[in-house]
Formats: structure tokens, C-alpha cells, sequence
């Protein structure tokens, strides 16, 4: 699993980071927000937009869809795809692969 970085919460969605999966982090702002203020954090006008911006073509939740939402509106980043020292490890563990 990536790493994350949502800027505007000075957090990090990971395994071991601030949350463990975006429908957590998408919690965390209805918790602490009055409605109102987590829809447009969300830009969403009502709770179906919110829906609709989470809700996969089947009806069900897709966490990749609710990563783009919070990566769009919170100022993310995948802290992953900036680490050289990251993919330096990871070419090195390709080499002893033999990949």
C-alpha cells in the first residue's frame, strides 16, 4: 500500500500513518465539521453528491474513488511517487529478484 500525504490535515493515510484507509479520513472530517462544512470541504452541494463521488458503478463504496476525493480536496499527495530513496530501494529489490 502507498503512502499518502493530505496536506490540508497534516496527515497520512497508510498502513501504519495518521489513518489506515480514505473512508476513515472522510469520517474523520464528518466528526469533526458541522455538515455543511465537510460537504464543502468535499465540494459536494448534498449528501448524494458525496454519495455519487464515492459509490462505484455496482452501489458499493470503492476506496479508490474516496482516495481521489481526498487527495482532490485535501491537498494529497503520494508521499511514495516523491521518495528517490524509496525507488532506489525498490530497483535494488528488482535486481535481487532478477527482475
Amino acid at each position: 500500500m502507498d503512502t499518502y500525504r493530505l496536506n490540508d490535515l497534516k496527515a497520512t493515510v497508510c498502513m501504519f500513518g495518521d489513518f489506515t484507509h480514505f473512508k476513515d479520513v472522510i469520517d474523520f472530517i464528518f466528526e469533526t465539521n458541522p455538515f455543511k462544512k465537510a460537504l464543502d470541504i468535499f465540494d459536494c452541494d448534498d449528501v448524494g453528491d458525496l454519495s455519487e463521488a464515492i459509490t462505484n458503478d455496482k452501489g458499493e463504496f470503492d476506496e479508490d474513488l474516496a482516495k481521489d476525493l481526498c487527495i482532490d480536496c485535501l491537498d494529497g499527495e503520494n508521499v511514495d511517487d516523491e521518495d528517490p530513496e524509496a525507488e532506489w530501494g525498490d530497483q535494488m529489490y528488482d535486481r535481487a529478484v532478477g527482475k
